[in-house]
This record gives C-alpha cells, sequence and structure tokens, in this order.
C-alpha cells in the first residue's frame, strides 16, 4: 500500500518527556551555499546522510530515499474550496548493508554517523505508477516519462532571483532526497517509526525526445491558417483575400543544464502569404510581425484519461480540471522588405514539376479564389526564448501537463485604414524537448538558429479557504529489490 503524502499525528500521547531527536544533515556532492542541485536523465545524485545525536539513542534502520511527488489543487464551482490530489510517482531507496551500521544498533552521543548515497535518475517511470484508465497507448508512455521540477519556488543560479517557470501555485512537481532514522514499534515490528526525517529539495530537468508533430487538422486551438478579407478601409470596397499558412516549428531543445544561461535557445517559424487580388489591386505593403510564446499548464485533481486540450468547450473548473496560461512577447519585427511575387495560374500550369523545390510551391488558393492572379511571400521568423523566465521541456503526467504555442500576429497597411491597423494571425504549436548532450553537438543539431546578422538582412527598419481535499494515492512504485505488483488506486478523503 502506498505511503500517504499527508503528514497524520502521532497515534498514541507520550507521557514521558521526549529526548532530542537525532540530527540529520544532508550533504550533496557539488552543492552550493542557498542554492538547489540541478540533474537530469542519468545523472549520479551522491551525497552523505550525517547524523548525530546527544544521547545513546537506540534504532533499527536508516532509510535514504530519492522520491518524486506531484500535487494539484482545483477550484470547486459548486461550493467554495478547493479540491486537491497528490501523486507519489517515483521512491528509489538507497540499499544500507548491515555492515555499515553499528553493532549493536545504538547511536552514541557525541559522535558523528555517516551514510553515503548514490541514485542515478532514471529515464522512465515503473509501468504500474500509471493504472488509471487512458484512451490509448500514447498515454500511458507520456505519463512514465519523467517529468521535470515544476512550480517549486528555488533560487536561480544567481542566488537573488526566484526561478519563475510561469507554473500557476495550484500545481507542483517536487523532487527530495529524504533521510529518516527509524525505529520499530514494540507492540508490532512490522509497523515502523521516524525519529527523525529530514528531505533535502533537488531539481531534475530530464532529457525529453523529439515527439511527432501534433495534428492540428480540426483543431479549435491551434491557427495554421488563416484567412482573411483585405478591405481599402472601413466601409469601403474589398482590396483582395489575405492567406497565411505555416506549419509547426521544429523543437526548440533546451541546452544542457551545466551550460551558461546566456546562450540563446531558439528555432524559426516560416510563414508563408498569399494576396488574390480584386480585379489589378496591389498587394498590401507589411507592417510589423509580433511573435509571443504561450506557456498553459493543465492540471486536475483527477488523472487524465488523454492529453489535455484548450478546444474542450467545457470548463475546466467543472470538471476537476484547471488551466494557467501565461504570454510572453518575444519580439515585434519590421518586415516592411519581404518582396511580393506575382504569380498567374497558367505560369504554374507551365512550370517543369522537375525543377520545382519544396519552397516554390504556393499556399494554396482561398475558398473564394476564382481569378488568374495572386501574389505570395516567404517570412522566416527568429523565434528565442527569453533569459527572464524558466522554460521546462513539454510534458505529460497523471496529474498534469505543460505544452507550448507560438502566437503571431502580422499587420499590414491599406489604404483609408488611418484608425485601425489590419492584421492577421496564427497560432502554432511549439514543441520544447532536452538533450543530454555537449554544447557544441546541441548547436549544431538545432540547425535553426539565427544570428542577428541574418535577422538584420531580412529586416529592417489567487485563494479562497480550502474546505476540503482528496488525496489520489496511486501506491508508490516498488523499490528495485521488490517484486512488481499492480497497485490499486484509492481515494482518501480528509476534511480540515
Amino acid at each position: 500500500m502506498a505511503t500517504s503524502i499527508i503528514s497524520r499525528g502521532s497515534e498514541t500521547l507520550d507521557i514521558w518527556p521526549r529526548r532530542p531527536a537525532p540530527k540529520i544533515e544532508i550533504d550533496l556532492v557539488g552543492q552550493k551555499p542557498g542554492l538547489v542541485n540541478s540533474y537530469t536523465t542519468g545523472d549520479r545524485i551522491e551525497g552523505v546522510a550525517n547524523i548525530t545525536v546527544d544521547h545513546e539513542t537506540r534504532f533499527d534502520e536508516i532509510e535514504i530515499i530519492l522520491q518524486g511527488n506531484s500535487s494539484t489543487l482545483v477550484e470547486r464551482v459548486s461550493c467554495p474550496g478547493r479540491t486537491g490530489a497528490q501523486h507519489m510517482f517515483l521512491k528509489l531507496r538507497q540499499p544500507i548493508e548491515d555492515s555499515e551500521y553499528p553493532t549493536p544498533r545504538v547511536f552514541e552521543g557525541g559522535r558523528a554517523y555517516k551514510f553515503p548515497f548514490m541514485f542515478v535518475v532514471p529515464d522512465h517511470l515503473l509501468p504500474q505508477v500509471c493504472t488509471h484508465p487512458k484512451k490509448n497507448n500514447q498515454i500511458h508512455r507520456a505519463h512514465t516519462m519523467l517529468p521535470p521540477t515544476l512550480g517549486d519556488a528555488m533560487l536561480s543560479v544567481n542566488g537573488k532571483t526566484l526561478l519563475d517557470d510561469m507554473s500557476p501555485s495550484m500545481s507542483q512537481i517536487a523532487y527530495i532526497v529524504r533521510v529518516g532514522v527509524m525505529k520499530r514499534s514494540s507492540s508490532d515490528p512490522r509497523i515502523t517509526k521516524a525519529l527523525a526525517n529530514v528531505a533535502k529539495k533537488i531539481r531534475i530537468i530530464p532529457t525529453m525526445e523529439e515527439e511527432p508533430p501534433i495534428d492540428t487538422f480540426g483543431h479549435t486551438y491551434y491557427r495554421t491558417r488563416n484567412e482573411k478579407t483585405v478591405k481599402r478601409g472601413f466601409l469601403r470596397g474589398k482590396q483582395g483575400q489575405m492567406v497565411a499558412e505555416a506549419v509547426q516549428p521544429k523543437p526548440i531543445r533546451l541546452l544542457p543544464l551545466k551550460c551558461e544561461p546566456c546562450e540563446t535557445v531558439s528555432t524559426v517559424a516560416k510563414v508563408q502569404l498569399r494576396f488574390e487580388p480584386v480585379g489589378d489591386e496591389q498587394p498590401p505593403r507589411l507592417g510589423s510581425m509580433t511573435s509571443k510564446m504561450k506557456s498553459s499548464t493543465f492540471y486536475g485533481c483527477n488523472p487524465w484519461e488523454d492529453f489535455p486540450s484548450q478546444s474542450n468547450g467545457v470548463p475546466f473548473s467543472q470538471v476537476g480540471q484547471g488551466l494557467f496560461n501565461e504570454s510572453i512577447t518575444l519580439s515585434t519585427m519590421c518586415v516592411e522588405s519581404a518582396q511580393w511575387e506575382k504569380h498567374s495560374i497558367s505560369d504554374v500550369e507551365r512550370r517543369d514539376s522537375v525543377n520545382s523545390t519544396v519552397s516554390d510551391i504556393p499556399t494554396s488558393p482561398s475558398a473564394s479564389f476564382s481569378g488568374d492572379t495572386y501574389y505570395t511571400a516567404s517570412l522566416v521568423i527568429p523565434v528565442s526564448l527569453p533569459h527572464s523566465k524558466v522554460f521546462v521541456p513539454t510534458f505529460h503526467s497523471c496529474l498534469m501537463s505543460r505544452v507550448y504555442s507560438l502566437d503571431l500576429n502580422l499587420t499590414y497597411h491599406t489604404p483609408g485604414a488611418n484608425v485601425l491597423t489590419p492584421s492577421i494571425n496564427l497560432r502554432l504549436p511549439v514543441q520544447i524537448i532536452t538533450e543530454q548532450k555537449g554544447i557544441d553537438s546541441v548547436k549544431s543539431s538545432l540547425g535553426v538558429v539565427v544570428t542577428q546578422e541574418e535577422v538584420d538582412e531580412f529586416f529592417r527598419p489567487h485563494l479562497n479557504p480550502i474546505v476540503s481535499r482528496t488525496v489520489i494515492d496511486v501506491a508508490a512504485p516498488p523499490e528495485y529489490s521488490e517484486t512488481i505488483a499492480r497497485p490499486n488506486l484509492r481515494s482518501v478523503q480528509a476534511t480540515q
């Protein structure tokens, strides 16, 4: 049976004064004062647990555990308050040989005892971590990937500012190394209690591989193609039809944790434009392109059976789910220098398909196009992540998910439009991944990093009192030494 994350009081009341509890200090290799150690997939989490006591203390075992927990809170609609869920998805135990313990198992006052430990950050969780109903096998695969630390307040490398990973206070994924001095109950040897228990926070950002592009066909949230009527001004005649289209950009690959924060992580978005004129009208003069990165954190008090989406018309709060969005402006660039190229249907039909390339293929016509002449233009938009925010890789877990989208807004100028500047917008899915490579190989694998010279050449110019909490107590993963068994999923209701 899984260990509940909610602390509970002692079942018995000691009538004798208690001796001071053992003192535990956890020293991690590479620890810097005031900072939290960061690790990724395959890294070793090494350290020593130092234990001292003021008086002779009997004990039975030392428990050293690497633990991963996720917790969520969701506002209730029916009545004031929140419903919460907690899930222990990782529990690795450090084996300690009998020879490492003192004989007898008694700590002597004034003497220091050291217990070294070492964990390796896994790349996957055990299958029985995710036993809830699922709509497809891809969900189980995603939910058994190690999720990144999320929403757990900690200092940045400068030791002064907190990391802002754009997550709400209602969702958190945390990793700790926990050390406990345990003693068996005299009435029931199967029951142990902690004479002392200390935890040290760590940060884990696992490697995340590239996933296939999202199928946006029929998707009501993402907009990879947009058509808009271009008018000469308010209550004036139609100038033509504008079409903007783009595909999902290549993933943004976060640099390894050991890289300097000044390094730029980027990709590019390629937008194809098409203008279908009315008569002999000329295409509009392009203005500026504004790009924004939108971070979306989905969380719930029940496990997600499918990949979450903002296309669902049912409010999240009515189904025990929550959504937190935050947008960051990346850049606003002048694109007046982009050149329109004139085409005609007859020219396209005469073009030799052998000599054409992918970049030559124009955007498909609008639904109302019936003419012969049209214009095309192509924009390459650099997408660089700012250093003011912390971006975690795209992931999906049982209780929460993090996804990203890129919002592009293109303005253009038409005669007579003096008050409001018309625009056309797109919203593209963006995947952020991590790879454990050397910095040089990561940079070379990007293949889409745009230098400032190339850019210049192309462009110019929340909280109500908690009434109740539901704990989804999924059985913790077995230790490596235990037999793998399928746990039961149970709910525990606790009223505060």
